[in-house]
């Protein structure tokens, strides 16, 4: 499996530590955003070498408003949405909007890596299984 190439949108510094664990042992690299324009940014120009994204949820319906671009450009990126405790309506929203997990905080660095892990070989997976299919 190809090393890691993950958006991550936070200024949460524990998140990002989180993160940067993870790709370390994953031999991985992120893209960090501060805002939702530098987000967008990211994903329109790695394009499909963009594996996945997480994306912190500071304020509900901007973070709502973003996931919703993000799936606009690319919607077979996997995103993981990171909430604050009991946002039970936001994370409700996100799923259906397309997010593939939401984590309230505080993130556990086990559960980071076992969802970017996740995320990543069955992208990878796939898209075997689509350059199989197209030969």
């Amino acid at each position: 499996m190809k090393a890691p190439v993950i958006l991550l949108l936070t200024n949460d510094p524990e998140l990002e530590d989180s993160v940067a664990e993870v790709l370390l042992q994953n031999g991985g690299h992120s893209h960090l955003a501060h805002c939702a324009d530098d987000a967008l940014q990211i994903v329109s120009s790695l394009g499909r070498d963009l594996d996945l994204a997480v994306i912190d949820f500071e304020s509900g319906p901007n973070g709502l408003t973003l996931l919703s671009a993000i799936r606009s450009c690319r919607q077979d990126l996997p995103v993981i949405v990171v909430t604050h405790d009991n946002e039970k309506q936001v994370e409700a929203l996100a799923l259906a909007i397309g997010a593939k997990a939401c984590l309230p905080k505080p993130v556990g660095t086990a559960r980071v890596a076992e969802l970017i892990n996740q995320s990543c070989q069955l992208r990878h997976q796939v898209a075997l299984v689509a350059c199989t299919n197209e030969k």
